[in-house]
C-alpha cells in the first residue's frame, strides 16, 4: 500500500521540479533523524518534536501550540515549540558527514556514547597508565576573529574512559601542561577534554565552541563592570589539534571546574527553578542590552558563577554554532525570564517582574547602580570566522575521523574526536 503525501508551495515563482526536489530533501532529513533516534542519539521527546516540525514543512501545515497566556492577550498561540527543557537546534538534522553514520551499528554508537559498564565517574583517573601524546594548542583571537595558526606544542594526557555525557559530546579527564602558570606549578594542570558523540562531526564546529565561549567571556568582563552583587566568569577555552594522529583531528578545551555542576537555563526558554538563581538570568538578559539587541547569551551553566558551555541567539541566527535559533531563541528566553533584583539593579528595561514576594534570592546592597544606563557594545567577532585554519582536520573531512583519538596502556577502548557538552 502506498501512501502519497501532499504539499502546497506557498512562494511563488517555486517550480514543480524545485519542490519535488525539497520534498525529497525533508524526507531524507526525516529517515536520518529516524537513524538517530534508534540509535539512542538523541532523546525520543526531542525526536517527536523534531519529527513534527518535519512533517509541517513537508506538507506546508502548521500545529498551533497553545501555552500559558501571559502578555500576549486571550487567545494567542505560538508556532514554535514551547519554551522548555529540551533545547533544538538550527538545522533538524546533523552535518551532512552525519549522513555516513547509518552505516555504523547502534552497538557502535553506544559504546562511543559512553553507555558501556567502564564509564568513569566523576573522580581522576590514574594519569600514570595513560600514554601522552602531542597537540597544537590554537586559541582564539576575538578582535581578529580567527584562531592562531602557529599555535604552541604541547604535551598531553587524556582519558579515554569519558566521566560525563551531554545530548551531542563526551567529557574527558586530561592532563596537561598549557601555560606558564602550568609551567612554575610541581604538577600539572587537570583539564576537560570536549570530544563529539558523532564521530563525523564538523570540524568547524569545535571552532564556533571556543568562540562562542570567548565571546561570553568578554561580556562577563562588561557585566561585572557595574559591580554586580556577584561577578560571573566564563572559563577559558580552546582547541587542540590532535598531530600525532591521522589527519590531526580536534579537541576543544578547558579547565577542569571543582565543585557541584549546575545548568541555569538553556537555548528553549528553560529555566532551573529546583536551584532557582537571579545572577545567572540577570546576565543573559544584560547581554541582550548590552549587545543592541543584537545577541543573547543563554544556555548558563558550570559551578557557582564559573560558567562554560554557553549558547548565543544572534539576531539574524549565524554563527554561533548549531545551537543558534535567532530570534525565536530571543523570544524563548523572554516567554519565561523574570527581571529579578540584579535587573532591575542594572537599570534593564523590566519584564514580567518578579514581585517583593518572590524576591527571597541575591539581592544588591544598593536598589539600583550608579550609571544612568547600560553601555552599548558591539564587539568586531559576529559569529562568522574571516578564516579557517589551514589544517589537517579540514581537509577530506566528509570522509570521517575513523581513528581513534584517544589511547591507553593495555587497553583497546578509543574514543572518536569532537566536542562540548550541552
Amino acid at each position: 500500500m502506498s501512501i502519497i503525501v501532499s504539499h502546497q508551495t506557498y512562494a511563488s515563482g517555486v517550480s514543480d521540479d524545485d519542490s519535488k526536489k525539497n520534498s525529497e530533501h525533508v524526507w531524507n532529513r526525516l529517515n536520518d533523524l529516524t537513524k538517530l533516534s534508534k540509535l539512542r542519539i538523541i532523546a525520543k521527546p526531542e525526536y517527536e518534536v523534531r519529527k513534527q516540525q518535519l512533517v509541517d514543512e513537508l506538507t506546508g501545515t502548521k500545529i498551533k501550540q497553545n501555552i500559558k497566556q501571559s502578555n500576549k492577550g486571550e487567545g494567542a498561540v505560538d508556532l514554535d515549540p514551547v519554551a522548555g527543557n529540551i533545547p533544538p537546534l538550527r538545522d533538524a538534522t546533523m552535518m551532512k558527514q552525519s549522513a555516513a553514520a547509518g552505516t555504523r551499528t547502534a552497538e557502535e554508537y553506544k559504546q562511543i556514547a559512553g553507555e558501556r559498564k567502564d564509564v568513569a565517574d566523576s573522580n581522576f583517573p590514574d594519569f600514570s597508565k595513560i600514554n601522552p601524546q602531542r597537540a597544537k594548542m590554537l586559541r582564539f583571537n576575538l578582535e581578529e576573529g580567527k584562531f592562531d595558526e602557529e599555535g604552541e606544542l604541547v604535551e598531553i594526557k587524556i582519558d579515554p574512559c569519558p566521566f560525563a555525557r551531554g545530548n551531542l559530546r563526551l567529557a574527558h579527564h586530561m592532563l596537561a601542561c598549557l601555560s606558564r602558570r602550568d609551567e612554575e606549578s610541581v604538577s600539572r594542570q587537570r583539564y576537560v577534554a570536549k570530544i563529539s558523540i558523532d564521530p563525523y562531526e564538523d570540524p568547524k564546529s569545535y571552532l564556533d565552541d571556543v568562540a562562542t565561549q570567548q565571546c561570553a567571556r568578554e561580556y562577563a568582563k562588561m557585566y561585572n563592570r557595574y559591580n554586580p552583587p556577584k561577578r560571573v566568569k566564563f572559563v577559558e577555552a580552546f582547541i587542540l589539534s590532535m598531530i600525532d594522529q591521522p589527519r590531526a583531528p580536534f579537541c576543544a578545551v578547558e579547565r577542569h571546574i571543582d565543585g557541584t555542576y549546575k545548568k541555569h537555563n538553556n537555548n528553549w526558554g528553560f529555566i532551573n527553578n529546583k536551584h532557582e538563581r537571579n545572577t545567572p538570568h540577570a546576565f543573559s538578559h544584560f547581554t541582550f542590552e548590552a549587545s543592541q539587541h543584537q545577541l543573547l547569551i543563554c544556555d548558563i551553566q558550570g559551578v557557582g558563577d564559573i560558567y562554560t558551555d554557553p549558547q548565543i541567539h544572534s539576531i539574524d541566527g549565524r554563527g554561533y554554532g548549531k545551537g543558534n535559533m535567532g530570534k525565536r531563541g530571543f523570544r524563548k528566553f523572554f516567554s519565561t525570564h523574570k527581571c529579578n533584583a540584579i535587573c532591575k539593579f542594572l537599570k534593564l528595561p523590566l519584564i514580567n517582574p518578579k514581585g517583593k514576594k518572590e524576591e527571597m534570592l541575591t539581592m544588591p546592597q544598593e536598589a539600583f547602580m550608579a550609571k544612568d544606563a547600560v553601555e552599548n557594545v558591539k564587539l568586531s567577532f559576529c559569529g562568522s570566522f574571516n578564516a579557517l585554519p589551514t589544517l589537517p582536520a579540514f581537509k577530506n573531512s566528509t570522509h570521517g575521523m575513523k581513528q581513534a583519538l584517544l589511547s591507553r596502556k593495555d587497553d583497546g577502548f578509543g574514543v572518536c574526536c569532537r566536542c562540548s557538552i550541552l
